[in-house]
């Protein structure tokens, strides 16, 4: 199948070579582009660290994150673990495999009630509100950010346009109600509805909402692998 990729770059790279290996071609386009946004570290002394996304060691400033790397760290996923390792923490006590289980976890485990949240600026509350409203006092620190794309790549366009395309993975909501904008900019949207959409949640296909498309998959698991399982 030739499958449009709408991730970042790097994280694109990852995601075509994986289609490659199932003997899929990946056209790339992101609708993303994320980058730092150079905030400082919000006062305050904190017992330990939240992180759901490996996004966050990539773009927070090493020096400015040093101070914080001898307490216990509370992450989602094994890619925001390892990419926490790199960056120097060596406590990681919880790797929870998503934000609501991440929440839970820490109103049942966790003793610390001070977080630091490494967060992206555009984020779900779900997790800091479950949070407040087990009495933990969560501090977000903004280190990166998403800025949406206004139109996919011209490879990505003429693909469309020739039929060169047979369907397209959405990782997130945004991403999806962002490539749905450029569908329409582009006038491609009789184009974009024949395709098979996947998505990695129930909640990401609900960016699909305006472009109404006939054919959409939800992965049986939140992730990329369960996402490429969907393509058949």
């Amino acid at each position: 199948m030739r499958v449009l990729v709408l991730r970042p770059d790097d994280e694109g790279k990852r995601t075509a070579a994986r289609l490659a290996a199932l003997g899929h071609e990946a056209i790339s386009s992101p609708v993303m582009e994320t980058m730092a946004t150079n905030a400082p570290a919000p006062a305050g002394v904190f017992d330990a660290v939240i992180a759901t996304s490996a996004q966050a060691f990539r773009f927070i400033d090493a020096g400015a994150l040093a101070p914080f790397l001898r307490l216990p760290l509370l992450c989602v996923g094994a890619r925001t673990a390892q990419a926490a390792r790199k960056t120097g923490f060596g406590d990681i006590v919880i790797e929870a495999p998503d934000a609501a289980a991440l929440a839970e976890s820490i109103a049942s485990q966790s003793s610390a009630r001070r977080l630091l949240y490494l967060a992206g600026r555009d984020r779900k509350p779900d997790l800091e509100q479950a949070l407040a409203a087990a009495n933990f006092m969560i501090a977000p620190w903004v280190v990166y950010e998403a800025r949406a794309l206004e139109a996919l790549r011209e490879e990505a366009i003429l693909s469309l346009r020739a039929g060169k395309v047979d369907a397209v993975l959405h990782f997130s909501r945004r991403s999806a109600v962002i490539f749905c904008a450029c569908i329409v900019k582009a006038a491609l949207q009789d184009e974009a509805r024949a395709l098979l959409h996947v998505a990695i949640s129930a909640d990401a296909a609900k960016g699909l909402q305006q472009l109404a498309p006939a054919r959409v998959r939800i992965a049986a698991a939140p992730d990329e692998a369960h996402m490429l399982d969907e393509l058949g």
